[in-house]
């Protein structure tokens, strides 16, 4: 059995929980790579006689899975797998397509609230400025999380971590989803609204949905043109979800204040654009990079493949 991380090497960095690997090396060889984006033949001659591919960051195409012939699953590290494989595509060539459950809730909504915060107050903007020996507090006038109106969209795992601490700190939470909390409601006074009540009314939206057809560029142009002028987004969950495009321009316009994004079409992104507006604070996908996530997603990766091959 030959057992390939084929765009992280656990062993670098986990080098102080290395134990977490061990169930992994009892069943066979594992390899583990650096995860710097690398082009699909280095790729392939890293796995090519892998029984199973572990996957952190790179998107693998259907052309590129059919080339293996020992295969028999590709585990990604994370929750939406299917972004980074064709599910269907795998099963037709007798390869399992696997993810894991929630590992870093709460590092993502700690992280959400940071970004709220840093837009909330200019606390990124002020920093440059200062950088740049710029003593200037105009244009910085700040807002405050204690009663404004928050808007969740999608009060999953993370969503919902984010709406009781939001709530926790003063604001009004309004959330969007199919399936209604009641624990939210009942104890945490959050309202439930239609989306288009939730855009036209929250000081700040703050996106919570995972990527499948039916939630693609589900928050669109027309949901974000009716967001109060001056008012804020917030996206750590997929950029599939949002249309970028339509965001771009109203920031562009300043109908919205400001944004924050954490995640991106492409990572790393092929057009800049949009992270390059003075408007948006623009991360590189760290909402669940902590020790303790990391070290949950790891354990959780491995319990997946010994559960999941013969």
């Amino acid at each position: 059995m030959k057992i390939v991380f084929i765009d992280q090497n656990v062993y670098k960095d986990f080098a102080h929980k290395i134990d977490i690997i061990a169930p992994l090396e009892r069943m066979g060889e594992v390899t583990a790579y650096d995860d710097l984006p690398v082009s699909e033949e280095e790729l392939y001659s890293r796995a090519w006689d892998a029984d199973v591919i572990i996957l952190s960051i790179h998107q693998l195409r259907n052309g590129f899975i059919e080339k293996f012939k020992k295969l028999k699953l590709i585990q990604f590290m994370g929750i939406g797998y299917r972004n980074y494989m064709d599910e269907d595509f795998c099963a037709s060539r007798g390869i399992k397509a696997m993810g894991i459950g929630e590992y870093g809730s709460n590092a993502v909504a700690e992280y959400t609230l940071g970004l709220v915060l840093a837009l909330f107050r200019g606390i990124t903007e002020g920093d440059r400025r200062l950088k740049n020996e710029v003593w200037d507090m105009q244009g910085l006038l700040g807002r405050e999380i204690a009663g404004s109106t928050f808007g969740i969209v999608g009060t999953g795992a993370i969503g919902r971590l984010v709406a009781r601490k939001a709530t926790l700190l003063g604001a009004r939470v309004l959330a969007h989803d199919l399936v209604e909390n009641r624990e939210l409601v009942e104890k945490h006074g959050v309202e439930y609204v239609d989306l288009k009540t939730l855009f036209a009314k929250s000081d700040l939206v703050s996106c919570h949905l995972i990527h499948t057809k039916a939630t693609k560029k589900l928050v669109s142009g027309e949901l974000l043109s009716s967001m109060k002028e001056g008012s804020f987004f917030v996206n750590t969950s997929r950029a599939q979800v949002v249309d970028y495009d339509a965001l771009y321009e109203l920031l562009k316009k300043k109908h919205l204040r400001g944004a924050a994004l954490d995640v991106h079409y492409s990572e790393p992104p092929e057009d800049y654009s949009l992270a390059k507006l003075e408007n948006v604070i623009a991360t590189p996908h760290l909402g669940y990079y902590t020790e303790m996530a990391l070290e949950n997603q790891l354990r959780k990766v491995v319990e997946s493949v010994v559960a999941h091959i013969d």
